[in-house]
């Protein structure tokens, strides 16, 4: 596909009969970093949603934090408002799945507004609420295909979830050692603070890092690593396996295995994996106490040597 230029996004169509977005919908402390400002039923089992993402900070083409989050707020919205599912309850992911059109970038220094299509393929109840619904979603800019997801989102409610999770409700939040970032350079990032790996015992072996600070990934605190903290740690680590290399993921494949604890460390290694031409595929894994939490498989055209980088 050709490269999409950057360019200013117009303020999106209003939508006849919208509502506006509860940050409770998407389970956020902080109003700033609700990326949805309206949602509406097109048929059944078909949403559509607006979005705005702020100015781009990253120095990225775009933000892969703001990709998920979206993804992440639409398909909460959309089960809270739309299928009933309780605020209470305690909501799972089982996978996400994310696919970016080659050559996507927001303008700089300017916000950027989207269309969220989702389409339901399948919902699950226990009893008369909602258990599990599997999303398939579609992210537009001005009518073009920018990236597609799919994701199946569970729900457990409290009495369930408490069992489940035991001593590890209690969290001492943000009293767990933070050791210091890697260079940012490394992982595709501007600032220490927006770095969520720290050096590991080997060649791309890393700790994770959970400052936050980062407030895009910690809006407040939570008994356990948050996914979207684990796939922002994939996208970092699979850039640092091919630095001086380029390199941007338009494939993304990640399923999350056990929950991951702040008290504890977590290790992320990535192996490169055997791709085409002009291509990269990088496998990132982390483990903690030596069992598996997260994988994703990560691939993409790879680029240049970031000479201006290392330079």
């Amino acid at each position: 596909m050709p490269e999409i230029p950057a360019v200013p996004c117009p303020p999106p169509p209003a939508f006849e009969g919208q509502d506006s977005i509860r940050k409770e919908y998407v389970h956020l402390g902080r109003s700033d970093m609700v990326l949805l400002t309206s949602w509406r039923r097109t048929e059944d089992g078909e949403f559509s949603l607006s979005a705005r993402w702020p100015a781009p900070t990253s120095g990225l083409p775009y933000d892969p934090r703001m990709l998920t989050q979206t993804v992440r707020q639409s398909g909460l919205v959309i089960a809270h408002a739309a299928y009933g599912a309780p605020l209470a309850d305690h909501t799972l992911l089982n996978y996400f799945d994310l696919t970016v059109t080659p050559g996507f970038e927001v303008p700089p220094e300017l916000p950027c507004d989207f269309t969220v299509e989702v389409t339901i393929k399948n919902a699950k109840k226990r009893g008369k609420k909602v258990s599990s619904l599997d999303m398939e979603f579609r992210i537009l800019r001005e009518g073009s295909l920018m990236a597609r997801a799919d994701s199946e989102f569970g729900w457990l409610s409290t009495r369930v979830y408490h069992r489940l999770r035991g001593e590890h409700l209690a969290v001492d939040w943000n009293a767990w050692p933070l050791p210091a970032p890697v260079d940012p350079r490394t992982v595709g990032r501007q600032t220490p603070a927006d770095v969520v790996l720290a050096t590991g015992k080997h060649p791309r072996h890393w700790q994770l890092r959970n400052d936050v600070d980062n407030v895009v990934l910690y809006d407040h605190p939570v008994d356990h690593v948050p996914g979207l903290a684990l796939m922002e740690a994939a996208d970092q680590a699979a850039r640092a396996a091919v630095y001086p290399v380029s390199f941007e993921a338009t494939t993304v494949t990640s399923t999350f295995e056990r929950y991951t604890e702040f008290d504890r460390p977590c290790w992320v290694e990535a192996e490169i994996l055997p791709a085409g031409p002009g291509e990269t595929s990088v496998l990132v894994t982390a483990t903690q106490d030596g069992n598996t939490a997260f994988r994703s498989r990560l691939s993409g055209p790879c680029g240049q040597a970031l000479s201006a980088l290392t330079g």
